[in-house]
């Protein structure tokens, strides 16, 4: 290990963390800002003062420069440190970031007097936010790992710094196996982004490679994904599409395979799927389809890619009457999940994923539902460990599903929970008009619901269900909130006939997973009566809340 730098707002305790972490270690600390108070000769609010924010930023970086080929030590940076992208470069060439969350409140009340923090000199409380605002995606982006400070002590946050730094340094692996013998890894830790080119080396013999991901992607890794590959003696090209649900279309799908013909692709190339669900099924069929079928690699940048769609070698692109209509079992050669890139997901991403992990979970039931339901605080503050444990719970369950059941013939079918009804609303909303996460809540809440009178589950089920959407963000009302605009579409009978249109239903018959507790479900046809009986009530529960 090289330099352990620390990261993070104002009031974060990098100070005081930091000298902890660098006793625990045998490392000497650093404190930047009192580094570039010695080598300047002022204090920092001086030189604020006498030179401005850039000319601070420029003895920053200076002094931070000048740490790069010092002894390993654990280095606490100001909370500013982020924003130049020359610093982002230096950061992570020093060794492991590590940030250190912290909410506005909590770091005003641990200041107390602010005279000395400049930025904050004037605005207070109001400031914070809107300094913490503008920097998130920052920490997040140059972080290998997130550690939440809210509520815990400088030395429980030390802890949680060592534990992240000695337990990530290996990625998880979990294995999924195909008849014949067959099957692929799935490798899940920080910084995997930076061995793309090297782990795709080992696995696929290609001298080429479609790097197929979204605008917003690109914008955040492609070019690193893009190197590393180059890095690994791979030619690269390049296929960005539009970001959103819209980009599983044949048009995008057809355009992007004339793409891979005019790049030069042939049978020993490979398609690096770099991205969410999207970008995963899209880039998935034109795989299995181009010279009847390429290799494939996934590496998702979501948490519902890295917990779900990444996983199962389903690919798709959505129809008119209905979300992946049109698709190909063409499994990947490997997954890369890089819980770094979890960090800055937007909240609604977040919410998404959390969903998908709370259906894998109370499918699973047992130790995987104990550790999400009591790790919950850590995971809506993304904490690094919290996060991995569960994306590592939530593949090794689908891995297991699906290596049963390579496609869904029987047991694969309960990952369906809660999709019927979720592709549902989708499909009569508009693809992309209603989060996919709060789409799925839905159908998970009233599959409890059904589960009551159809299987036998006791109402305390339904009671936990609704819990626990309710804590990851996802609950009735949240739902109430983005349906009721579109409530006119959502009738009983429109909803049955969009169920009855999706892919799961047989012979006319919609079929539902329903749990008659956790770690116990049952996939059944539900008459329509029964369902007609139900979404009334349901609609009626909508508008309710």
């Amino acid at each position: 290990m090289n330099h352990v730098v620390l990261t993070g707002f104002m009031g974060a305790g990098k100070t005081t963390v930091g000298q902890l972490l660098g006793a625990a270690l045998g490392y000497p600390f650093v404190d930047l800002d009192a580094e570039i108070e010695r080598r300047e000769g002022m204090r920092v609010a001086a030189l604020f003062a006498e030179r401005g924010e850039p000319g601070f930023r420029d003895a920053e970086h200076a002094a931070l420069e000048a740490l790069a080929d010092s002894a390993p030590s654990v280095i606490a940076t100001g909370g500013g440190v982020v924003l130049r992208e020359d610093n982002q470069v230096l950061l992570k060439r020093l060794g492991p970031v590590v940030y250190l969350a912290v909410t506005p409140e909590e770091a005003m009340a641990r200041l107390g007097d602010a005279g000395d923090r400049p930025l904050l000199a004037d605005g207070g409380l109001a400031a914070a936010h809107a300094i913490l605002g503008a920097r998130l995606a920052l920490y997040a982006a140059t972080a290998d790992h997130v550690v939440d400070t809210g509520g815990r002590t400088a030395e429980e946050v030390a802890d949680a710094v060592r534990v992240a730094l000695d337990e990530r340094a290996t990625p998880d692996l979990v294995r999924v196996t195909e008849p014949g013998g067959g099957g692929y890894d799935i490798l899940i830790g920080a910084g995997l982004l930076a061995d793309v080119g090297a782990r795709v080396a080992e696995t696929v013999a290609a001298t080429s490679a479609a790097l197929v991901t979204d605008e917003t992607v690109w914008s955040l890794f492609g070019p690193g994904v893009k190197a590393s590959l180059e890095g690994a003696g791979i030619r690269v090209s390049e296929h960005v599409v539009p970001a959103g649900e819209e980009s599983k279309s044949w048009e995008r799908a057809g355009d992007l395979l004339e793409q891979f013909a005019a790049a030069g692709l042939d049978r020993a190339s490979v398609v690096v799927a770099l991205g969410g669900g999207v970008v995963g099924d899209l880039a998935g069929l034109c795989a299995a389809t181009y010279m009847r079928g390429i290799a494939l690699v996934h590496v998702p940048t979501t948490l519902l890619a890295q917990v779900d769609s990444a996983i199962g070698g389903k690919t798709a692109i959505d129809l008119r009457a209905g979300k992946n209509l049109a698709g190909a079992f063409w499994p990947p050669r490997l997954v890369l999940s890089d819980t770094r890139t979890l960090a800055g997901l937007p909240d609604a991403e977040w919410t998404n994923g959390l969903v998908e992990a709370a259906k894998t979970a109370l499918l699973a039931g047992g130790a995987i539902l104990e550790r999400f339901e009591g790790g919950l605080d850590d995971l809506m503050a993304r904490d690094s460990r919290a996060v991995a444990v569960m994306v590592r719970d939530a593949a090794s369950f689908k891995a297991a599903v699906v290596s049963a059941d390579v496609r869904e013939a029987d047991r694969r079918e309960c990952l369906n929970l809660g999709h019927t009804l979720g592709h549902a609303l989708e499909t009569l909303v508009g693809y992309g008009a209603i989060p996919h996460g709060i789409a799925v809540a839905e159908g998970m809440r009233f599959a409890a619901r059904l589960a009551e009178s159809e299987v036998g589950a006791g109402p305390g089920l339904t009671e936990r269900t609704v819990a626990l959407l309710e804590r990851i963000g996802a609950g009735a009302a949240v739902a109430a909130h983005r349906l009721r605009p579109v409530a006119s579409a959502l009738t009983p009978d429109a909803v049955l006939a969009a169920m009855k249109a999706d892919k799961k239903s047989r012979a006319g018959e919609v079929r539902f997973v329903m749990l008659e507790r956790p770690g116990v479900w049952r996939a059944a046809a539900v008459d329509d009566a029964a369902l007609l009986d139900a979404l009334a009530w349901w609609a009626g529960e909508l508008g309710e809340a």
